[in-house]
């Protein structure tokens, strides 16, 4: 019988923010590990949490075979690898010294605001192996600092925020940042013509990718649910748009570079829309050999499920301009905050900007008034794509942003 064991620890420290000082910390050590049994294609599987007894979860898995859960696949075989990377912080109370000194100098350089909400510091273990040969093994250290800010005297809830993840730590860098979004948020631009502008996201905000997570899951494509569905092969999107699913923490993304099943793919990336043309939704090893689908390595869900497909982060492919070089001497509208908006099933979106800044590539210029973006699926990735910039918006962590031509409207 394959045995297969996945353990998954989490460590963390995470700061509350309050009124710009550190209000308390929490921390947290979590350990969770799985038993997994394949058996003339079943699987039957077994978690628990903390310590276990291992040999007491393989037999709760052999017994979970009885449930007849339909698993037609091979396991992951004849694989090591072996990935450990590490933040700026490896101690966890010069963490929360360091944060307590960064809050006062803001506090100092921005008085007219109120900063709140979190900074962690999280380490993730994760570790797969069985008795084919499989042993895979991830260790990273992240740190995520998230400041959402209030003007002094604002009836809002929040105003802004600031932040990053990533490895890498730089008080002034982070201050450098904070500076220029809060100046900027202090000049109001009030004028503004509706019209066509380059719009401009940071990368990691979901928003505008939210109809492709959606479309291109492997079994809502398969069933024919998706806009793209039964389109593999076909260019639907510009030329210089290259969408990937990814476990690279190149891309911000700081957990395991295998997926659930032990599939790692070249570069930690797969490439699901490659120059424009769709070569696959997103599957795991049962999916694609269900529906004759490409397998992508994208199997996720619980540590103790049966493993399914799941929506891993998604990155887009930069071009050889930076964003400054993108805009071409324009003005661009930079989405701070935008919420509400959504894609309707044929592919039209719209959302409001509840934070939106003129940006001109290097720098925030200053707040507009709220305002409507709007655009269509195949148009913002097709002949609206302008690209994505080949530099960060700060060298603190992956922070690039991505540029297409939408309509704009002042609400």
């Amino acid at each position: 019988m394959i045995k297969e064991k996945y353990t998954e620890k989490t460590s963390q420290i995470a700061l509350n923010i309050e009124n710009s000082k550190v209000e308390s910390v929490r921390r947290k050590d979590i350990t969770k590990t799985a038993i997994r049994v394949y058996s003339e294609n079943k699987m039957g599987v077994a978690g628990g949490l903390g310590k276990v007894d291992e040999e007491e979860l393989a037999e709760k898995a052999i017994k979970a075979l009885d449930f007849d859960i339909h698993y037609p696949v091979e396991p992951t075989s004849d694989l090591e690898m072996n990935i450990v990377y590490h933040a700026d912080f490896s101690d966890s109370d010069e963490f929360v010294n360091e944060i307590e000194e960064l809050l006062l100098e803001i506090s100092k350089e921005q008085p007219d605001f109120i900063f709140s909400n979190k900074a962690t510091l999280t380490t993730t273990e994760n570790s797969l192996n069985n008795n084919l040969g499989l042993n895979l093994f991830h260790r990273g250290t992240s740190i995520n600092v998230g400041l959402i800010f209030k003007r002094k005297g604002s009836g809002n809830i929040f105003d802004g925020f600031v932040g990053y993840n990533g490895l890498k730590y730089d008080r002034k860098e982070f201050l450098n940042l904070t500076n220029e979004i809060c100046e900027a948020f202090k000049n109001n631009i009030e004028e503004f013509k509706p019209g066509r502008y380059p719009v401009v996201f940071l990368q990691s905000d979901s928003i505008y990718l939210m109809k492709l997570y959606r479309d291109l899951h492997g079994l809502i494509f398969a069933t024919g649910g998706s806009l793209l569905s039964g389109k593999i092969g076909q260019k639907l999107f510009s030329e210089n748009f290259t969408l990937y699913q990814t476990r690279n923490h190149a891309d911000g993304f700081y957990g395991p570079f295998f997926d659930l099943e032990g599939v790692v793919t070249p570069e930690f990336r797969y490439p699901l829309i490659e120059n424009g043309i769709l070569r696959s939704p997103y599957t795991n090893k049962k999916t694609a050999k269900l529906f004759n689908l490409p397998h992508t390595g994208a199997a996720g869900g619980e540590y103790d499920s049966v493993p399914d497909v799941a929506a891993y982060p998604m990155s887009l492919k930069e071009s050889d301009k930076t964003l400054e070089e993108l805009l071409d001497g324009r003005k661009g509208i930079f989405v701070l905050v935008a919420s509400g908006g959504d894609f309707t099933p044929d592919g039209k979106f719209a959302t409001p900007v509840q934070l939106p800044f003129l940006f001109d590539g290097k720098k925030f210029i200053g707040k507009l008034p709220e305002l409507n973006i709007s655009s269509n699926l195949f148009d913002m990735f097709g002949k609206d794509f302008i690209g994505v910039g080949k530099n960060n918006l700060t060298p603190l962590g992956p922070s690039r942003a991505v540029i297409m031509e939408m309509d704009v409207s002042k609400i």
